[in-house]
């Protein structure tokens, strides 16, 4: 038993305080009620970790459980006071405890690893849950919002729009989503898939392309985007922290609101290597499909090449979507066993594309 001392305890029945005998060792607090030592007597025992101590004035104050109902108090300068804020200080093994004897910067890490955990988990969840929810049916007509309020600002070249409709329906893109296509009036090299089925083609691009198989890898391409429901997920991925309070609060018209005005970033959404290489590959396979040789998908990526500002190979990593020369390259391994496959002129594309150009 260490050395006894005296002091005022509380026991939370009664509001005033009684005389008792506290003693602590290693392994915590023991009270004994009295002003003498009587070893027959009751010894109240509390551990150090539910423990904490707390200086008001010249008066310290042990809370001794958790609910602050039983604590004792004594002169702040009683000789035993230090040795005893020590074994709580070292024996406060609580995350409370342990967070307040953290410095700021490791205080201010572990919010960042926090929240960014949070962020990581919000961002991998919500989408994965916003495929399962919402069906092909609702994305195409979630897509057609989309599509309304984009088009809005944009000036739409009917005449090629018409013609490149009906070049898209003579392949087919897909069997999910009823693809429709329209011709923006811009010298951008741009061309961008709308969740649900619509894919907007400027005609800028349509200028640097120089044949009917180039632009069928481009609409293979996008078409693919669409049925891999690439562009859903990256919308709700950059969503995601809005739509999963909506969900919370169960408004759904929120959450559609919410998808809408984030559509506004696929006109310069830039996919992942790993995706962007897929959509590649379909594409190719839907050339394969209808009879074109897949070869058509390099030469579109040369196009692009050709009419995009040049970036040093050394910075190539920055890019989120893969560079032009990996592309290319991809795409000439693709078609290596079609070397020797004959595809035949299609008149029916042919004549489409002479007039769209």
């Amino acid at each position: 038993m260490g050395t006894v001392h005296s002091v005022d305890f509380f026991d939370g029945m009664q509001a005033g305080a009684k005389q008792a005998l506290m003693y602590f060792n290693a392994d915590g607090i023991s009270i004994q009620l009295g002003i003498e030592w009587d070893a027959s007597a009751t010894v109240l025992f509390f551990p150090y970790k539910q423990c904490s101590i707390q200086q008001t004035g010249n008066k310290l104050f042990v809370f001794l459980n958790k609910r602050s109902t039983n604590y004792f108090s004594f002169a702040a300068d009683a000789p035993f006071t230090q040795q005893l804020q020590a074994q709580l200080k070292q024996q406060d093994r609580s995350f409370a405890g342990s967070l307040l004897r953290l410095n700021a910067l490791s205080l201010l890490l572990m919010v960042v690893v926090l929240f960014g955990g949070v962020y990581w988990a919000v961002a991998t969840i919500v989408p994965w849950a916003g495929l399962k929810i919402i069906k092909p049916s609702t994305e195409i007509s979630l897509g057609e919002q989309m599509y309304q309020s984009m088009i809005r600002t944009e000036v739409i070249d009917e005449r090629r729009t018409k013609v490149l409709q009906q070049f898209a329906q003579t392949l087919r893109l897909s069997k999910d989503y009823p693809i429709k296509v329209t011709v923006v009036k811009s010298k951008d090299v741009n061309a961008y898939a709308i969740p649900g089925g619509h894919i907007v083609v400027y005609t800028g691009i349509i200028r640097a392309m120089q044949s009917s198989d180039e632009l069928a890898a481009l609409l293979g391409h996008e078409a693919a985007h669409i049925n891999g429901r690439h562009s859903l997920k990256s919308i709700l991925r950059s969503a995601a922290t809005g739509l999963m309070v909506s969900v919370v609060l169960n408004d759904i018209s929120g959450v559609f609101s919410i998808v809408v005005e984030n559509a506004e970033g696929l006109r310069t959404m830039h996919f992942s290597r790993k995706i962007e290489s897929s959509a590649d590959e379909a594409g190719m396979q839907m050339l394969v499909k209808n009879q074109i040789h897949p070869l058509a998908m390099k030469r579109l990526m040369q196009r692009l090449k050709d009419n995009t500002p040049s970036i040093p190979n050394e910075l190539s990593f920055l890019m989120s979507h893969p560079a032009t020369d990996d592309r290319i390259k991809h795409a000439t391994e693709f078609a290596i066993p079609y070397k020797n496959s004959s595809f035949a002129p299609n008149p029916v594309l042919d004549s489409l594309w002479s007039a769209l150009k």
